[in-house]
């Protein structure tokens, strides 16, 4: 019986020494990988779904190649009010799965760059808009309500807006009494004054899994520039 406790004793003092050794290399793995930056996590939140295959549709998303010193940073919905009140920045709104998102923010990396804009807030609206949906009747119905951010958001974008509008059984269009914030959408802000606003990419593009022209990628370029630069120079013209 002695025997048998030195054996059991033997065992479990290694068991416990295996197990400090592995908590120690695993605690200096953590203490060796530093925090990634915001500019780091939004370059692989939208990397993730390059080569991968939208189910809804059997289509490739757009590939996304953001530098890991790209401006982007995260913003909350009260940040973004805030800067849309009262304060000065460029505004980026929109979410990985989008192709038109994903076609367009290397455009905006590089524009920033050139410009010399080195910050742009970046706030992920899939999850905070209202969804409307048509019922067999063919009225307009909220199957999910959006955040009380997302409807102040709204209201202090509502001229740039357009309504909210949906397909019905028979290709009619029909209109919401209310506007929408789509994906993806550049404001650029100065004092609480919006001097840019953009929608989109480019008008000739018109599928968003399809890759711009090099022309195509040099007007939106443009136009990106020409909206960085205004809350730069306190300026806008008829770009904006």
């Amino acid at each position: 019986m002695k025997k048998d406790n030195i054996i059991f004793l033997g065992l479990l003092g290694i068991v416990v020494l295996i197990l400090s050794i592995c908590a120690f290399f695993a605690y200096q793995k953590e203490e060796q990988t530093p925090d990634l930056t915001d500019a780091e996590k939004i370059a692989e939140e939208y990397k993730v779904l390059n080569n991968e295959i939208n189910e809804q549709n059997n289509l490739a998303y757009p590939i996304v190649e953001l530098s890991n010193e790209n401006p982007f940073v995260y913003a909350s919905e009260e940040e973004v009010i805030r800067v849309l009140k009262e304060g000065t920045g460029v505004i980026y709104f929109g979410f990985p799965s989008c192709p038109w998102c994903r076609t367009l923010l290397p455009v905006l990396e590089s524009a920033a760059k050139e410009v010399g804009i080195g910050r742009i807030y970046y706030l992920n609206i899939s999850e905070i808009r209202d969804t409307l949906e048509l019922d067999e009747n063919n009225k307009i119905v909220t199957t999910k309500e959006g955040s009380n951010g997302y409807y102040q958001i709204l209201n202090l974008l509502d001229e740039y807006l357009e309504e909210y509008t949906l397909t019905g059984k028979n290709n009619e269009r029909v209109t919401a009494e209310e506007k929408r914030l789509v994906a993806p959408t550049v404001v650029s802000v100065l004092n609480g004054e919006i001097v840019g606003f953009h929608e989109g990419t480019v008008s000739t593009q018109e599928n968003g899994y399809a890759p711009l022209t090099e022309e195509e990628t040099e007007d939106l370029k443009s136009t990106l520039s020409t909206l960085l630069e205004a809350t730069l120079a306190g300026t806008c013209n008829e770009a904006c």
